[in-house]
């Protein structure tokens, strides 16, 4: 078992399959205080107060919050200075419905990621809400909407992160890298021995190119 490190939430496990371990890289997913990472600007759609404003949500004192005015579409964003990959999120969230979306910068709006919806019935608490983006993202936009009408109060925002980028990040909070000769969940997969040049996407098992005499995507079709 491994543990993820940084919260001051309940500790969380993850954990992986034992067979095989030699064949994946394993890297811990983080929960990570914004203040650790290099680089960020954030800012908020409206301000409550002047003592509300944006950098509440990130000053390690869940009792003092970001808050907006009342409204509909009010919202708390963080834009970092590079991309990190992203898995999810740890929130400390009074009342209200909310999407929280991240995205990359360079990318097309269009490109963007609902990480979740959701709903929260009582303005008046203080929620934690463990956020999962389904697939891990590359990413350097994190927004924080509120969808119904009412004011946006975040306390505590802490990002699930993997240490590098990572396409593999799993349900499990691990990272799972294949090493250039397997592919699968596991890494269970030979990678066809008609591979140029010689490794194989740690996902499909596709080559990039076949030797002389193989065929198909996987160049596991031996020509007669």
């Amino acid at each position: 078992m491994c543990k993820v490190y940084g919260s001051p939430f309940q500790e969380e496990l993850c954990s992986f399959p034992m067979c095989g371990i030699d064949r994946i890289a394993m890297l811990l997913v983080f929960i990570t205080k914004v203040s650790s990472l290099p680089g960020y600007n954030i800012s908020q759609s409206s301000f409550d107060r002047a003592l509300n404003g944006p950098q509440m949500a990130l000053d390690d004192d869940q009792v003092s919050c970001a808050v907006t005015e009342k409204g509909v579409n009010e919202y708390w964003k963080i834009q970092f200075n590079q991309a990190h990959t992203v898995k999810g999120m740890l929130l400390r969230l009074r009342g209200g419905n909310f999407s929280v979306e991240v995205r990359n910068s360079s990318q097309e709006i269009a490109d963007r990621q609902i990480c979740d919806l959701i709903h929260l019935p009582f303005d008046s608490v203080a929620y934690s809400v463990n956020i999962s983006c389904k697939s891990a993202v590359p990413m350097d936009v994190v927004m924080i909407s509120r969808t119904n009408y009412g004011s946006l109060t975040l306390c505590d925002f802490r990002l699930r992160v993997c240490d590098i980028l990572c396409e593999l990040c799993i349900l499990e909070n691990t990272c799972r890298h294949c090493d250039d000769y397997h592919y699968g969940p596991n890494c269970e997969n030979n990678c066809s021995a008609g591979c140029v040049p010689g490794f194989c996407d740690e996902v499909t098992g596709e080559c990039p190119a076949c030797l002389v005499g193989y065929s198909g995507k996987q160049c596991q079709l031996k020509c007669k």
